[in-house]
């Protein structure tokens, strides 16, 4: 039979391991709830439904401020709505949560095209490259700088 003493261990080890687990549930809920939304706002972009996926994507980052891929979607989407000024403050904010996400820095370089901000633009471009994308992505980033940099 098991004694008293250890009957109480046994309790509060219980009482704390369930401390421990609920909290850990609700995170998990959370971050999948910001999951969601973060998946919906691709999917509207996707449906070019912009509105619908800026809504998604604000609720993303309202929950998460430092969820990177939100301003990249939401910075995404106002490209596509030619908002590129407010692209531009997305797309920054973007490289500054996740230095290394190079589709960032191809979106800001093309927004820097757009506004014929060729410094910029080459800058991106070059610091893109770095980053080791996909070979078709290297591609189109060497044809635009070879482009911009015949310009000069």
């Amino acid at each position: 039979m098991m004694g008293v003493s250890q009957m109480r261990k046994k309790i509060i080890c219980l009482v704390f391991l369930t401390l421990l687990i609920i909290p850990l549930m609700l995170i998990l809920a959370r971050t999948d709830e910001i999951n969601q939304y973060f998946k919906r706002g691709v999917e509207y972009t996707n449906q070019e439904k912009y509105d619908k996926a800026i809504k998604e994507f604000t609720q993303v980052i309202t929950n998460d401020k430092d969820y990177a891929n939100a301003y990249l979607g939401l910075g995404i989407v106002y490209v596509h709505k030619k908002m590129n000024r407010e692209a531009i403050e997305l797309l920054k904010k973007a490289i500054e949560l996740d230095p290394k996400e190079n589709m960032a820095y191809f979106m800001l370089a093309r927004v820097y095209e757009k506004l014929e901000e060729d410094k910029n633009a080459i800058q991106l471009w070059e610091k893109f490259l770095t980053l080791k994308p996909e070979e078709k992505y290297v591609q189109m980033a060497e044809k635009h700088l070879k482009r911009l940099r015949a310009k000069k």
